[in-house]
């Protein structure tokens, strides 16, 4: 079997030579890019293209945002003109071939690195018009929408919560000299050192304080609030696509129809949405006796933390879901495919991450793990390219 880190990490350092003293063998995890890719009927692209183009387009009607107005004053957000860059639609395939909508993500990893990945395994890719000029646009756009003019050279920070601890760390790097090529000042910095020694007019958030209601996001709550820069993504985007209470609503029938969609494409996105409740104290003992169909996920989490398949979970750990902001959601199970790996033939589970600007699909990835999560830890698992035939 092929050695893919070694190509991957060799792609990497071909397409951003900068990086050639950056020790990429430690950044690189062995289970972080799999062998393997994943083939697809191309039915599945095109109901990816469609969900993520009509809900995209509900999102920015006027009447769909109204719905948000209380909710926005009471996390003290506004709109920031701007939407958010590099976000994920995360999706299973039922055996029909028919997507489900697992979570939508504002700061979704690997769109960078996927590409890349492409390149490695030599697959062209899904979208194929899709290259880095076009992050470079958005960005732009982002900017304008802002109310802020592209100045040159263009400052940019990319900020996480300790960055270079971060598990895709690498992924900050490969960002950084993708900016610098294109004449931009770039800095990877922790959010909270963000404004000590510059003031960036575009800052790519990977923070999962997705509100900034942590007091030690304070400052940069402020600044994004006043528009003293272009925060992408922003907790204004999380909450119109990503807070999990909107796949509550998505589910119910007539939603949709009340905002003025027409009734194909409401049955449309309802048939991807899977049915979504809330764990509420009047609805326990209903949820509890349907446990086996649903799966329960906190609505503030990431990363599948604190998630249970509802035929698991003890009653115990059910009774705490009730004090918690839970998620009730049909469940879906993960797809599976056998590969051949060299200890023999085995099974990994998958799900496909769609990324997408605005209401663009730009790139598609599957990730092939081993047990109840995705976690990049399956030997010969980890994230893989897709085709679609």
């Amino acid at each position: 079997m092929k050695n893919i880190k070694g190509e991957f990490i060799q792609q990497l350092r071909a397409s951003f030579p900068q990086l050639e003293n950056e020790p990429l063998e430690e950044l690189v995890s062995d289970q972080l890019v799999s062998p393997f890719h994943v083939e697809l009927p191309s039915s599945v692209l095109t109901q990816a293209q469609n969900f993520i183009e009509k809900i995209f387009a509900i999102r920015e009607l006027p009447a769909y945002q109204k719905l948000y107005s209380d909710a926005l004053a009471e996390k003290g957000i506004r709109d920031p003109g701007n939407k958010s860059i590099m976000m994920s639609y995360d999706f299973h395939t039922d055996e029909n071939q028919n997507l489900k909508l697992i979570e939508i993500n504002t700061n979704a990893a690997f769109l960078a690195l996927g590409t890349e990945m492409y390149k490695a395994h030599k697959i062209p890719l899904p979208v194929s018009d899709f290259s880095f000029a076009e992050v470079k646009a958005e960005i732009e756009t982002e900017l304008r929408l802002n109310g802020r003019v592209p100045s040159q050279p263009l400052k940019v920070a990319i900020t996480d919560e300790d960055p270079a601890s971060q598990r895709l760390y690498v992924e900050f790097l490969v960002y950084r000299e993708l900016f610098k090529s294109w004449g931009w000042v770039c800095t990877i910095e922790d959010y909270r050192e963000l404004f000590k020694n510059s003031s960036p007019d575009f800052i790519y958030n990977r923070h999962t304080d997705f509100f900034l209601s942590d007091p030690t996001s304070a400052v940069l709550k402020e600044k994004f609030l006043n528009r003293e820069v272009c925060l992408s993504p922003n907790p204004y985007e999380y909450l119109m696509l990503a807070d999990k209470n909107r796949m509550v609503e998505w589910s119910q029938p007539g939603f949709f129809e009340a905002l003025g969609v027409d009734s194909n494409s409401a049955d449309f996105l309802r048939s991807i949405v899977p049915r979504s409740l809330d764990v509420k104290s009047d609805n326990v003992e209903e949820l509890w006796a349907q446990r086996k169909k649903l799966f329960f996920k906190p609505k503030n989490a990431y990363g599948s933390k604190q998630s249970y398949r509802g035929e698991n979970i003890s009653r115990k750990a059910f009774d705490g879901l009730k004090h918690e902001e839970t998620l009730a959601q049909e469940y879906v199970p993960a797809p599976e495919r056998e590969f051949v790996t060299p200890e023999g033939p085995q099974k990994f589970k998958f799900d496909l991450r769609c990324y997408a600007y605005q209401g663009r699909l730009q790139l598609v990835l599957a990730r092939l793990y081993q047990g109840q999560v995705t976690n990049l830890r399956a030997p010969y698992g980890g994230f893989a390219c897709v085709t679609f035939v």
